[in-house]
């Protein structure tokens, strides 16, 4: 056994679906880290607080999702680039002794939409070169556009669906690479203030807002787009799939899709992408994959360049065969 037992989990509601025991606990195999344990929790936002006072100091760290990311923040300090501007955290990490001795909070989500849409471009590669990645991930995390190794999409116009805490990481990797201008289509555009603001702070034009039930600009919106990103829950851009299989095609090249559901997969909206010419869609599962290379660096106090990204991928490619 490779040093003392310590135990992480991912926490959110709902969480049976998500696949990051399977990405670390194949990284803590990869690393030799027989100690090692990483769970699912099912936690809302009210027993948060609760949850983390009462864990044991051989507690490490803890990923974040829905709905978390927000109500993390008055527990912890802000300790990355993008943690601090968004005030969303979707990792927790653990001083030496456990929660009693402190917690730092990072946002992984902006470079993990980063890669995976450089990945969509044939720009990034989960086996490639473990000192490229880490600098590619290092670049998106700091917020360092001029840092990244190439600009696939820069000039370009994206949409991205919904206005949650992972919208907001969407505007930020958006930026990151270089877009033009970011539009938004949601349920409910009177909830989009926020996002607006976003835009402002990041030096991206005003974006214009869409109303998911406005049929003929909801579908104008889809089509204009170079890149889409929808952040929406499992099911509820699938209206979104209908109108784009109505659309007449316009003989551009297709768009890039990333759908950050990873279950079912392939999504409708997915579907509906990958029948226009020359349009490709990845799903939220390469997000995922991303995102947790530097959870897993953190929480196992590691350089970035030890995490075992392709371990993590062969792992994840495996268990969706």
């Amino acid at each position: 056994m490779n040093g003392p037992d310590r135990r992480c989990a991912v926490l959110g509601d709902p969480i049976s679906h998500s696949l990051s025991p399977l990405l670390h606990r194949s990284a803590y195999a990869a690393l030799g880290l027989d100690g090692w344990r990483y769970d699912r929790v099912c936690m809302d936002a009210d027993g948060l607080a609760d949850f983390i006072h009462g864990l044991e100091p051989y507690w490490s760290g803890l990923s974040l999702t829905m709905p978390l990311k927000s109500a993390v923040g008055p527990l912890g300090g802000f300790s990355d680039h993008w943690s601090g501007t968004l005030g969303v955290a979707n990792t927790a990490v653990f001083g030496q002794g456990g929660p009693a001795n402190g917690l730092s909070l990072y946002n992984t989500d902006v470079e993990g939409i980063v890669a995976a849409l450089l990945e969509a471009a044939d720009r990034c590669r989960a086996d490639e070169d473990p000192d490229e990645l880490a600098a590619l991930l290092e670049a998106a995390g700091q917020g360092r556009q001029d840092q990244l190794p190439d600009q696939p999409y820069g000039g370009a116009r994206a949409l991205v669906i919904g206005n949650g805490n992972t919208a907001e990481s969407a505007f930020c990797a958006l930026k990151v690479l270089g877009i033009e201008r970011v539009d938004l289509l949601a349920r409910n555009p009177k909830h989009c203030d926020h996002m607006l603001d976003l835009a402002s702070r990041l030096d991206l034009p005003e974006p214009t807002v869409t109303a998911m039930d406005q049929v003929e600009a909801a579908k104008k919106a889809l089509i204009g787009a170079r890149i889409v990103v929808s952040t929406l829950p499992s099911g509820a851009a699938d209206p979104l799939a209908d109108l784009l299989n109505t659309a007449d095609d316009d003989g551009r090249m297709g768009p890039v899709l990333l759908d950050v559901v990873y279950d079912p997969r392939p999504t409708p909206l997915m579907k509906a992408f990958c029948r226009r010419p020359g349009a490709r869609a990845i799903s939220g599962e390469r997000m995922l994959l991303y995102q947790a290379v530097r959870q897993v660096a953190l929480m196992t106090d590691r350089p970035l360049t030890a995490v075992p990204v392709a371990a993590m991928d062969q792992a994840l490619r495996e268990a969706r065969r």
